[in-house]
């Protein structure tokens, strides 16, 4: 009751040296020459309850909408659980300018919650010449950069937002380099278990099914061993080429190391996973019909799944999927355990 006391007192009256700066900087904004240098078509999500500073950051990125370098689009909210429903849909936003004191989350506990609904969205956190130390330790906890509310003006914004949209695209390349197979161009071990787990935790909090798929290529020993390691690489890059074309640009597929592979489906189930390995199976059918020499490429599949009756861990699910990849191997039948 106090905070919204003092919120509803600082709206009416817009005092202090905030409000003092913020008087200024709109007064001037109108006067000043469109301000360029954003990225074409930016949207961005303002998450922040002081409707004078949502006003001057508003006007100051509007400014850019005469110049060639491309529209702005803001959406401001003044809760931050509004703000998460937009997030909701990442691909809408190019950046989030947040502030860590709301009317529902304060702190970097804001943050956090920004980061684990649109991880890959960047951030640039909104504070007070008080609370620099604070922002300080939110560039830590993932924001790409902060803005002092009292010093804000156009170039700084313009700039702030470039960077870290920049620092954000330039940190996704450098985790892609290493979460990338190098022979096939899939997720490596380590790349699959860090979106395996984002996965994971988005499911829970939608409540939807996730189903695993693992693979291995039947007889790539035998194959290295009679033809070579260059025939071996051939063979785990065909199987590699088929497993991205009967998979959904959404599902995580890796090569887990050596002749294992494994695919994470969402917003599936058993039955869907099984018309998926299906297909796989009738394209390598086809391959090796065409493949005149040096045998036949194949694979044994075991499935395992996870929903909202039975949740169970991605270990767990490594587990049974993989036994039934061997229950497939003895008995040429797969048998999935369902949700």
């Amino acid at each position: 009751m106090a905070r919204d006391a003092v919120q509803k007192d600082r709206t009416r009256q817009y005092s202090g040296e905030l409000g003092l700066a913020v008087r200024r900087r709109l007064a001037s904004a109108a006067g000043q020459p469109p301000v360029g240098g954003l990225p074409q078509n930016l949207r961005v999500l303002l998450i922040e309850d002081d409707p004078g500073y949502a006003m001057l950051v508003r006007q100051l990125l509007l400014a850019n909408e005469g110049r060639p370098s491309g529209r702005v689009q803001l959406t401001s909210v003044e809760q931050l659980s509004n703000g998460l429903a937009r997030l909701a849909d990442r691909n809408a936003l190019d950046v989030v300018l947040l502030d860590l004191g709301l009317p529902d989350s304060d702190g970097l506990k804001t943050l956090a919650r920004v980061r684990q609904q649109a991880p890959g969205v960047p951030v640039v956190v909104l504070t007070g010449a008080a609370d620099e130390r604070l922002a300080l330790e939110a560039l830590q906890r993932g924001a790409q950069d902060y803005l002092i509310k009292t010093d804000t003006d156009g170039e700084k914004l313009r700039r702030s937002v470039r960077y870290a949209i920049e620092r954000q695209r330039l940190l996704e390349t450098l985790e892609n380099l290493s979460l990338v197979d190098d022979l096939t161009g899939l997720y490596n071990r380590r790349g699959f278990f860090l979106l395996a787990a984002r996965q994971f935790a988005s499911g829970r909090r939608r409540s939807s099914e996730l189903v695993l798929v693992l693979a291995d290529v039947d007889g790539l020993k035998q194959i290295n061993d009679r033809y070579g390691h260059l025939e071996g690489d051939r063979v785990l890059v065909t199987v590699s080429e088929y497993l991205k074309r009967v998979c959904r640009e959404e599902d995580i597929v890796a090569r887990l190391g050596g002749d294992e592979f494994a695919v994470l489906l969402s917003e599936s189930s058993v039955e869907s996973a099984r018309r998926v390995t299906a297909r796989l199976q009738q394209q390598l059918a086809r391959y090796n019909r065409r493949r005149l020499s040096r045998g036949r490429v194949s694979v044994s599949v075991g499935l395992a799944g996870s929903g909202p009756k039975a949740r169970r861990s991605l270990q767990r699910l490594l587990a049974e999927a993989d036994a039934d990849m061997y229950r497939q191997k003895k008995n040429g039948r797969p048998r999935a355990r369902r949700s």
